[in-house]
């Protein structure tokens, strides 16, 4: 088998709920965040321009949000999958729809760092918010992020990807092990491509500790801390 490589989505499947999602809800001044998820959803809207609108619709400062999100928590079980591929020198990313300030600041809040993460960026001004997409590709209208455009550099690899939602489609065709949930399994199974379930990430770490990938030589003294 060729060497593994690793991906991830972010909401729903590193963290237990949606967390922009949950953003949107919470600091939107009025319902229209609906009208464009409903039409994103019926693919009438890009994501792209569905999250901008949704974005700068928002009021809520910096500091307010970042304190909201204090409390997110990663599934547990991903630490241990950091520590599986810190010691087998495997790669993992985070790739999302959601955006780099946010997922960084959760991610340190769970004392996790030196991942790498592919997402949408952020701009503050008071309690506006100012969205850009650095990974659009209108190819891909399911995501304001390209997400399978990051695994296209790891074609000699096996990807092992890890996603919930109708984003995380584009990357779980371009990928050779799949774990899903929610939508995207739904999806997957619509379209009869083969693919795990999972419910938490203790299943991936499962199925990781079973693969016969050795631990790399020098690294198995080397502390595995965030």
């Amino acid at each position: 088998m060729p060497e593994p490589v690793l991906f991830f989505d972010f909401d729903n499947t590193l963290t237990p709920g949606d967390v922009l999602d949950d953003v949107i809800a919470e600091f939107s001044p009025n319902d229209a965040w609906r009208e464009w998820e409903q039409a994103w959803a019926e693919g009438r809207m890009s994501a792209r321009d569905c999250l901008q609108r949704q974005v700068e619709n928002l009021r809520v400062s910096r500091e307010a949000l970042l304190a909201h999100l204090a409390s997110v928590r990663i599934d547990g079980s991903f630490a241990g999958i950091l520590s599986w591929a810190r010691l087998r020198q495997v790669e993992v990313n985070i790739v999302s729809d959601n955006f780099l300030p946010l997922i960084l600041h959760i991610l340190r809040s769970n004392g996790i760092g030196g991942v790498p993460v592919f997402a949408n960026d952020l701009e503050f001004s008071g309690d506006r918010l100012h969205p850009s997409f650095p990974f659009h590709d209108p190819a891909f209208p399911r995501s304001a992020n390209a997400k399978a455009r990051h695994l296209a550099a790891y074609r000699d690899h096996t990807i092992i990807f890890a996603g919930d939602g109708r984003s995380d489609l584009d990357a779980a065709l371009a990928s050779d092990v799949v774990f899903a949930k929610a939508s995207l399994a739904l999806e997957l199974a619509a379209r009869a491509v083969p693919f795990l379930p999972f419910d938490t990430l203790a299943v991936v770490l499962a199925f990781l500790e079973r693969m016969e990938i050795p631990v790399h030589p020098g690294m198995a003294r080397v502390g595995t801390g965030g």
